[in-house]
């Protein structure tokens, strides 16, 4: 199957929405539930992910008059998106969510490297060593400054792991 460049970005778009409406449905239900998505801007969870989801909206809409203008004029020279050019993104969307559905399982330490290491191959990274040392070195530094700087408690896992900064 062969998308036209408009029928790409619909689709794009459509992808966006979905993920708003994930952040108002987790506003909604989660945060709620939790107590903290009500109070002024500084004691909201939900603010921020308000705001940016509200901001998706406004660049999607313009984007959507913009789409709907250029189908009017019936450009034939658009650039053609075959369908199998759409998998690696899906890859390492779905790649995403399960290191998110498993950040609670396994742990910061024990899942980041591995996951950087997979979307390098993903993105087309063939060589192995520096690919694992790259991602090894990212994730302990990522963790180091959160943890050490920040003061964020990264997610220890069954395991509890966490490094004493």
């Amino acid at each position: 199957m062969i998308l036209d460049r408009n029928q790409a970005e619909w689709l794009i778009l459509v992808f966006f929405m979905a993920l708003v409406g994930v952040v108002f449905q987790q506003i909604g239900t989660d945060l709620q539930e939790q107590g903290i998505a009500s109070g002024d801007a500084f004691h909201n969870a939900a603010f921020y992910p308000r705001v940016v989801a509200l901001m998706m909206i406004g660049v999607a809409f313009i984007r959507a008059v913009a789409l709907a203008v250029e189908v009017r004029k019936a450009q034939p020279d658009l650039p053609q998106v075959k369908a199998g050019e759409l998998f690696r993104p899906l890859q390492l969307l779905l790649l995403f969510g399960l290191y998110l559905s498993l950040l609670d399982v396994l742990g910061y330490h024990l899942l980041t490297a591995p996951f950087i290491a997979v979307v390098m191959v993903i993105a087309g990274d063939r060589k192995l060593l520096p690919t694992a040392a790259f991602s090894l070195a990212v994730a302990f530094l990522v963790a180091f400054l959160f943890e050490k700087y920040l003061k964020v408690v990264l997610p220890g896992g069954v395991f509890s792991l966490n490094i004493p900064w």
